[in-house]
């Protein structure tokens, strides 16, 4: 499976007083994990962690982003109107 990455250069500056974690591109809260408030699964860095105000792998959560992540982990999905019935 092929990771795409913005590089580096193209991802926003974090802000040192802001949350970065609930609006990354690679967080997960798992609350099914029983961790607590304010921990989840980083994606990028397979750990799970508190929420970070600063992270070199910060990538703000864009629905276009989203969904070519969500291209990439499950393939292309039709939508439930698009399929032909036969009689």
């Amino acid at each position: 499976m092929t990771k795409v990455v913005t590089p580096p250069s193209s991802r926003k500056k974090p802000s040192s007083s802001k949350r970065l974690c609930p609006s990354c591109l690679y967080w997960d809260p798992r609350p099914e994990d029983g961790s607590g408030p304010g921990m989840g699964y980083c994606l990028e860095r397979d750990i799970v962690t508190a929420i970070r105000y600063e992270c070199e792998y910060f990538e703000e959560t864009t629905p276009s982003k989203v969904a070519a992540r969500n291209r990439e982990i499950y393939g292309q999905v039709e939508e439930e109107g698009d399929e032909e019935e036969e009689d």
